[in-house]
């Protein structure tokens, strides 16, 4: 027992996130709890689109599915060092034998209850590492959860501004097929008189129909945008409310900055990453605990009968056990345990690599996607001055039916071009809010999100 104590000391624990972690990343602390993710899809100022996504956080089935693995996770970190405290245990046998010999052995009496106990004292501090091996597991599967919120999030805000740019464009269509029809008119009239071939008029034709073809085409596009809404909040049906045109979400308005490393450090895959790192230490920790002794404490009081003296017995003391020779097996664990930790820490670096990477491409994306609809406004400034001005022009008639024609397609073209460039812009705010773990910020205060400090607000 004496050696088993001095030998205590000797033990140095596993690697930590410290040895590896970046100079712009401070030292993880694995009792951090989960940054705050922000409601950043209240900077798309659509009331509806804030319902969506907070009915995809109690309904999805992914997110319960995640939320489960961390309550599984919670419940084994619970008990995980128990194994080195005082366990109790009441057990009772009966055995028959031809023989009438009395046994005054507490451990063999023929009939016996007992009141048993062990005790594996932690020398090495296994305890401790089993402990927070185990909340590690619990933090890893937190940020899971966080993950998961994040992408079935955005996945809901993508699907609803395709819908509503989907919806905007069935106006444009209808719109330009209109302008098509008249157009049409306006050729086969040109034909009839001698001022036009008959190929205008039939290209004229071949216009409308397929004006009609693509209505159809994005009739479906707007069922199957509002049934992957309704999946992604858990239920089958979709809402019947969202099929009515709505104004399209702008991303204009929202703030954002450049991306500094604590907003990179918020991912839930780099905080899941460095948990990983610190949990593959814990496990080089207990893996190393293993090649010192074990001291285990065991005791008994029995009843049992037929016995010549006593009914009652008491038994128990220390026993060591010492690994001397196993073939280098325990050795082999130790290294299979630093290999690993080898791995998640080139796993967290990677994902640094991967966050910044992703981080960086939507900040530009979403920039040049602000010039492409402030051009594209502009242009369709500019073809509705024109449209307006073809308008005056044909009520004074100073200029023919085709000239007013000409730019009604060109302002519903422009329109058209405004819808698909104020979608493309939402999308950018929300690839940009993703790839900074959900913040349009520089920075995010910390709040818990595991099972014991849950947040009352439901992000």
């Amino acid at each position: 027992m004496l050696l088993a104590l001095l030998l205590s000391s000797c033990h140095q624990g596993g690697p930590t996130f410290s040895d590896i972690a970046p100079a712009e990343f401070p030292p993880a602390d694995a009792r951090r709890p989960s940054p705050k993710t922000e409601a950043w899809w209240l900077a798309l100022n659509d009331s509806q689109l804030n319902g969506i996504v907070a009915r995809v956080e109690q309904g999805n089935l992914t997110l319960a599915q995640a939320r489960e693995r961390l309550a599984a996770a919670a419940a084994i970190s619970h008990s995980a060092s128990s194994g080195f405290l005082p366990n109790v245990a009441l057990s009772g046998s009966a055995t028959g034998s031809s023989s009438r010999t009395k046994v005054d052995d507490i451990s063999r009496r023929p009939a016996q209850l007992n009141l048993e106990t062990e005790w594996e004292i932690a020398l090495f501090g296994q305890d401790k590492l089993a402990q927070q091996s185990a909340d590690l597991d619990r933090y890893i599967a937190a940020e899971d959860v966080n993950a998961a919120k994040l992408s079935v999030a955005a996945e809901a805000a993508t699907s609803y501004v395709r819908l509503r740019a989907l919806q905007h464009q069935r106006k444009n269509v209808d719109l330009l097929s209109s302008a098509k029809a008249k157009a049409r008119d306006v050729a086969t009239l040109r034909s009839r008189s001698g001022l036009a071939t008959r190929f205008e008029a039939q290209a004229a034709t071949e216009d409308s129909a397929a004006m009609a073809q693509q209505k159809r085409l994005l009739d479906n596009a707007i069922a199957d945008e509002i049934q992957r809404i309704a999946v992604l909040q858990g239920v089958r049906e979709g809402d019947a409310t969202l099929s009515a045109m709505r104004p399209q979400p702008v991303a204009s308005n929202a703030r954002v900055t450049a991306v500094p490393a604590d907003v990179l450090r918020q991912r839930a895959d780099i905080r899941r990453a460095e948990f990983a790192v610190l949990k593959a230490g814990a496990e080089v920790g207990i893996a190393t605990s293993d090649l010192y002794p074990k001291l285990h404490l065991s005791g008994m009081i029995g009843i049992g009968s037929p016995v010549s003296g006593s009914i009652f017995g008491v038994m128990g003391g220390p026993s060591l056990q010492m690994p001397i020779f196993d073939y280098g097996k325990r050795l082999d664990v130790v290294e299979v345990k630093k290999a690993q930790w080898r791995e998640a820490v080139a796993a967290y670096r990677q994902s640094v690599l991967v966050a910044d990477g992703e981080a960086s491409s939507a900040l530009r994306t979403l920039l040049a996607a602000r010039l492409e609809t402030a051009r594209a406004n502009s242009a369709y400034a500019t073809a509705q001055k024109g449209l307006a001005q073809a308008k005056l022009l044909s009520r004074e008639g100073l200029s023919d039916a085709s000239a007013l024609v000409t730019r009604q397609i060109e302002a519903a073209d422009t329109r058209s071009q405004l819808t698909e460039a104020t979608k493309n812009e939402a999308e950018a705010l929300i690839a940009f809010a993703k790839a900074t773990g959900g913040s349009l910020a520089a920075q995010a205060p910390g709040i818990a999100t595991f099972p014991d400090k849950r947040r009352k607000s439901g992000s």
